[in-house]
């Protein structure tokens, strides 16, 4: 189903089509969990990622990941201009749990991926 009237992917300059769920193409596609809204889709990728000692999650809907980043390579450099290091894409429900039983209880920043965070004006 995809953003309803969505054919190509979300990522600028992408000719690739569109299927299923995803607003990203078979080559931008990233694994995620999908969301449905009205008669649009998309798939919530879930990032793991660490800031100061903290562990947290970060999520990003998978237009936004082309649109705004290009894809993940964009997207994880986004987060190191951030400082955020060791990010990686949750792959599987097997992954988030046996990451979330290591981590406990996630960082105070973990949510929706945020444009700006609170120590990026320090």
């Amino acid at each position: 189903m995809t953003i309803k009237g969505l054919t190509k992917c979300s990522v600028p300059r992408c000719s690739g089509s569109v299927n299923g769920y995803s607003n990203l193409c078979d080559n931008h596609r990233v694994p995620g969990t999908i969301a449905v809204y009205g008669e649009s889709t998309m798939v919530i990728t879930i990032w793991i990622a660490e800031h100061n000692g903290e562990v947290g999650f970060i999520l990003l809907n998978d237009y936004a990941l082309g649109e705004l980043f290009g894809g993940q390579e964009g997207f994880e450099v986004k987060l190191a201009q951030q400082r955020f290091t060791e990010v990686r894409n949750v792959d599987s429900r097997q992954q988030l749990d046996s990451e979330q039983a290591k981590i406990g209880r996630p960082a105070s920043w973990s949510g929706p991926w945020r444009t700006v965070y609170p120590w990026e004006s320090e």
